[in-house]
């Protein structure tokens, strides 16, 4: 069974797919859009969350809490006050615009996440390899040390807690102990991306064009997927350039079921788009679930 979103797909559909999805995150304040982008992402990462990786759901949460709390504290504007603080008016309006924008960043963050458990790196190289080698390599080398990263910083952590480092209570040695740790960290990554760089160039790489170990063959599938995205991509952008999914938050936010009821199959095409991945797997879990049955 399919582990993933598009693995049978050709790597031209699957990373057309996160663009377009990034492209309506991104340029929309609609606030049933942003719903749809957001369910649609958080849903495929929470049916590929493996044990232990419950940070990469959590995280673009506080972002989208810390949005909607702070939003209200710096702009002030809309017609329903709630209460003041420190003479300053507390706005509905800053609210429900802090929840959203919160929102679109989780959903960003999300639709990244997925799109690097999706596109490995071979798929990358296999796209953008032969035309922009280096460019490739250098964004590739960035996803690589993104979780090396990671496992590294809590490595030299536990390194400094069992020598009792982080016992000291001071704040200026805190600092220190900070800085350090940043440098060290630092330096580890310069060397390894230094390391990784000499070791292509010894290679050849980039001398001469590059071929790739896997073969991805166009089928009509791929055809298909990818003309079912890009159209619904480009009726959204056509759309949207006329102000058919302009919303005003400000002074008063517009009535959404109005604006559902307007519209609502327009919204439902994005929904749609939005869940592809997750409509996907779930249809590959009934088809293996039926085959199993019959076995």
């Amino acid at each position: 069974m399919n582990p993933n979103f598009f693995r049978r797909r050709h790597p031209l559909v699957t990373s057309c797919y996160y663009v377009v999805m990034l492209l309506i995150a991104m340029s929309t304040t609609n606030p049933l859009i942003i719903s749809c982008c957001f369910l649609g992402s958080l849903s495929f990462q929470l049916l590929h969350l493996k044990k232990g990786e419950k940070h990469s759901i959590i995280y673009p949460l506080i972002f989208l809490i810390l949005i909607t709390i702070t939003n209200p504290l710096f702009v002030h504007r809309g017609g329903t006050i709630l209460f003041f603080f420190l003479s300053k008016p507390i706005t509905l309006e800053a609210f429900v615009y802090g929840f959203f924008m919160g929102m679109m960043i989780a959903s960003i963050l999300y639709l990244f996440q997925n799109f690097q458990t999706t596109v490995d790196s071979e798929k990358f190289f296999y796209l953008f390899g032969k035309r922009f080698p280096k460019s490739a390599l250098i964004l590739t080398m960035i996803f690589r040390f993104i979780p090396l990263f990671q496992v590294y910083y809590q490595e030299l952590n536990q390194v400094q807690k069992t020598i009792q480092l982080t016992q000291k209570r001071k704040l200026t040695e805190k600092a220190s102990y900070g800085l350090d740790l940043f440098g060290n960290l630092f330096s580890w990554a310069l060397e390894n991306a230094m390391d990784t760089a000499d070791s292509m160039k010894a290679r050849g790489y980039g001398v001469t064009a590059r071929s790739s170990r896997t073969v991805y063959r166009w089928k009509n599938m791929d055809l298909f997927s990818l003309f079912v995205i890009l159209s619904l991509g480009s009726f959204f952008i056509i759309s949207g350039t006329q102000g058919d999914y302009q919303f005003n938050f400000y002074p008063y936010s517009e009535n959404l079921l109005l604006l559902l009821k307007q519209r609502w199959l327009d919204y439902l095409m994005i929904f749609v788009l939005a869940l592809l991945p997750t409509l996907n797997r779930i249809r590959e879990v009934i088809v293996w679930t039926i085959l199993k049955s019959r076995i």
